[in-house]
C-alpha cells in the first residue's frame, strides 16, 4: 500500500516500507533515500497546510478535521475583563461579564414581545437596553428582586 498521507504511516518502523510509492525497504536503491526524504517533507508540508485532506489528532484530545469541533471538555485561559476580540471566551469570562441573568417566567400568547436592544456592562453593572416593546406592553412594569407572581397580560416584570 502506498503511504500517501501521514495518517497512513505506521508506528511500527518495520511496517513503513514505502512513502508515497517510493520503496524504502531493506535493500532499496540508494537514490530512494533522497527521494523518500523529499516525499516525507512534502507530506508533512501538505499536512501543515491542510491540503492533504487528512485528519489528525493532537495530544489525544484535539481532533483536527475540515469541520473541527472541540470534543471533551476543552479549557483555556480566561481573558481579562473588557476584552472585545474574536478570541474564544471561557465560561468564567462569560459569567464574569454577564453575571446572573435570572430566568423568565412562562408566558402566554399575549406576552410582551421585546425586539432589538443591546447588552451593556458599565463597571460591575449589567443592563439590557431595549429598543422597543411590542404592542402588549400596556400593563404594569415591576422591578423587583422577587420572582414574578400574579399580574395580567401586558405586565412586565424585571427581576434584578
Amino acid at each position: 500500500m502506498s503511504r500517501d498521507k501521514i495518517s497512513e504511516w505506521s508506528t511500527t518502523p518495520a511496517d513503513n516500507t514505502d512513502i508515497g510509492g517510493i520503496n524504502i525497504a531493506e535493500g532499496m536503491p540508494p537514490a530512494n533515500v533522497n527521494n523518500a526524504i523529499r516525499m516525507a517533507m512534502s507530506q508533512i508540508k501538505d499536512q501543515q497546510a491542510g491540503s492533504d485532506g487528512d485528519n489528525f489528532v493532537v495530544g489525544g484530545n484535539l481532533s483536527v478535521t475540515g469541520t473541527t469541533t472541540l470534543g471533551g471538555i476543552p479549557t483555556g485561559p480566561t481573558a481579562s475583563a473588557g476584552t472585545n476580540t474574536t478570541q474564544l471566551a471561557t465560561t468564567a469570562f462569560v459569567t464574569a461579564a454577564t453575571g446572573t441573568l435570572g430566568t423568565m417566567a412562562t408566558q402566554n400568547a399575549n406576552a410582551v414581545n421585546i425586539t432589538g436592544g443591546t447588552w451593556t456592562t458599565a463597571g460591575s453593572i449589567n443592563s439590557i437596553n431595549v429598543t422597543s416593546l411590542g404592542s402588549n406592553a400596556t400593563g404594569t412594569k415591576t422591578v423587583s428582586t422577587a420572582n414574578p407572581s400574579g399580574g395580567s397580560d401586558g405586565d412586565i416584570w424585571y427581576k434584578v
